[in-house]
């Protein structure tokens, strides 16, 4: 019998946003813009960094000569998440005053329409939606789950069966949707109703020692 585990754990990521910068006052456009592109940073943000800007999005099957895949085990962080409440509440203050600062800057060269939507914007994240996994994080893990079911096609069938696949996540809001986001990569959302998952322990000894003790030196 062939199966396959997935688990999920606690972690933090998530991403900033981008700017384009005018070098000279009142003037737009090339070639008075120096345009920064999400590109361009999203790959130096240190453990901010999002995960589709350094992913393997590599997903032909491997090829190791006399050898054949025939188990699939895979402890999988949860996607990228809402800061905690205390980052919440500080970034609300922070960002405020930044924006006011920016606005209020005479020598900023911002290009106008950038100024608009900076005079707009608002900082969106609820407290009460703290560490909760957000879009971009459902998305991490459904084309995860795509690349690696291309992968290994013959162990990751596209029709949910119990005794193949086994799913387990720890007691959280962002694994639980984060297992359900994967299980949609594998089966589509047809089929994630049908997915049987044991109860979640609020401090699981395995899921959350292999974090805390660090037994598979990651």
């Amino acid at each position: 019998m062939l199966t396959l585990t997935i688990y999920f754990y606690i972690g933090c990521l998530y991403t900033l946003s981008y700017a384009e910068i005018c070098i000279d006052n009142g003037r737009c456009g090339p070639p008075y813009c120096n345009e920064m592109k999400r590109s361009d940073i999203e790959k130096h943000l240190s453990t901010k960094t999002p995960y589709r800007a350094i992913a393997n999005f590599d997903d032909k099957p491997p090829v190791y000569e006399g050898c054949q895949p025939t188990r699939i085990w895979c402890i999988i962080r949860h996607g990228t998440r809402n800061p905690s409440k205390n980052v919440i509440e500080k970034a609300k203050n922070v960002l405020k005053n930044l924006k006011d600062r920016i606005l209020l800057n005479s020598e900023v060269s911002l290009c106008l329409k950038h100024m608009d939507i900076l005079k707009d914007w608002q900082f969106k994240v609820a407290e009460e939606e703290e560490k909760f996994l957000v879009t971009e994080g459902e998305d991490e893990l459904i084309e995860l789950a795509e690349r690696l079911q291309n992968r290994f096609p013959s162990l990751i069938p596209e029709n949910y069966d119990p005794s193949i696949y086994y799913f387990k996540y720890t007691a959280t809001q962002r694994t639980f949707e984060s297992a359900k986001s994967f299980a949609t990569g594998l089966f589509g959302r047809h089929q994630i109703g049908q997915i049987i998952y044991p109860k979640p322990l609020h401090k699981d000894p395995v899921l959350r020692g292999l974090l805390r003790h660090n037994t598979l030196n990651i």
